[in-house]
């Protein structure tokens, strides 16, 4: 009979045949090197985005809070002291209170508020300064060094009211006011009759240089006979000292026109003029109004007589 056999189709749930059993044999997980490493990689990456996103938004919030509480710039370099020094120094007579009138430093600027460069210009404009030096001394000084002009010759010019008024002459030709000098040094300067241009004008003065080196020997040589030189005539040399026929005339409280070279030694022609000095105060000082040492090779001496004799 269909069915009745025993043992045939048999559905029961007992021993090996559970559901269990029947879904198959259970996975087992792969504990290999690369596995371990596959995983970890996956984890380290959770992490890594997970604190990525928390530090943007603690960023987020940070810069959200400073831009609402932020009420003043925020300062990046050190804040620069206020100068309470200047030290000036100088290689002439400009006296400290001179510095002010140039400078307008008000009270409180502070050491890189100071535009050190224009008070460069402003100085280096000043007629008396040669060259100025301005330099920031940390913290809180500045150094300022001037070099000047040195004086030669002094000159009158016209005055604002008309009156002549006294002007000093350097070596460059540059005429100044002469601010610090005493009267001292300003009246052992002889005065300067100038070359006059074409034009008329007196300046440009050239070739007082080469002037100076004719006062500097004879005040070295003979310093009480030049402290009588009084008037430096340079009506006939214009400056250049190459041109035949240039000289450089004196007038003195004891003779009246001294007349030099302006292309000859000078050395020269100074002891030739001592020469006739001794000379002639050897033989009763006789006057003499006029010697001319431009001459190559000897000097003419006019005498307040007329006379006229050659050395």
């Amino acid at each position: 009979m269909i069915g009745g056999g025993k043992g045939k189709g048999s559905s029961s749930a007992t021993g090996s045949q559970s559901w269990r059993e029947l879904a198959g044999p259970r996975k087992k997980r792969v504990n290999s090197p690369q596995a371990k490493k596959r995983r970890q990689e996956k984890l380290f990456k959770l992490v890594g985005a997970f604190v990525l996103l928390l530090a943007l938004i603690g960023l987020g919030i940070w810069g959200s809070m400073a831009l609402k509480n932020r009420e003043e710039p925020i300062q990046i370099s050190t804040p620069s002291k206020e100068i309470s020094q200047v030290m000036f120094e100088t290689d002439g007579v400009l006296p400290n209170r001179w510095l002010g009138t140039v400078l307008d430093l008000e009270q409180g600027t502070t050491m890189m508020e100071a535009d050190i460069h224009e008070m460069k210009r402003s100085l280096e404009a000043q007629s008396q300064v040669v060259r100025a030096s301005v330099e920031r001394v940390f913290p809180s000084a500045l150094k300022i060094s001037i070099e000047e002009h040195v004086p030669v010759l002094r000159i009158a010019v016209p005055g604002p009211n008309g009156k002549p008024e006294q002007r000093i002459v350097s070596r460059e030709g540059t005429i100044y006011k002469g601010i610090g000098y005493s009267r001292a040094t300003r009246d052992g300067l002889p005065f300067v009759q100038p070359f006059q241009h074409s034009d008329g004008s007196v300046q440009p003065m050239q070739g007082i240089d080469h002037v100076a080196e004719l006062l500097a020997l004879a005040r070295q040589q003979s310093p009480n006979f030049y402290k009588s030189w009084k008037v430096v005539s340079l009506e006939h040399y214009s400056g250049d000292a190459e041109m035949p026929g240039e000289i450089i005339e004196v007038r003195s409280s004891f003779i009246p026109r001294i007349i030099f070279s302006a292309n000859s030694d000078f050395g020269q022609q100074l002891d030739r003029l001592k020469v006739i000095r001794d000379y002639v105060r050897s033989h009763g000082n006789q006057s003499i109004e006029r010697i001319d040492l431009s001459l190559r090779g000897s000097a003419a001496v006019q005498y307040s007589s007329g006379r006229i004799s050659t050395y």
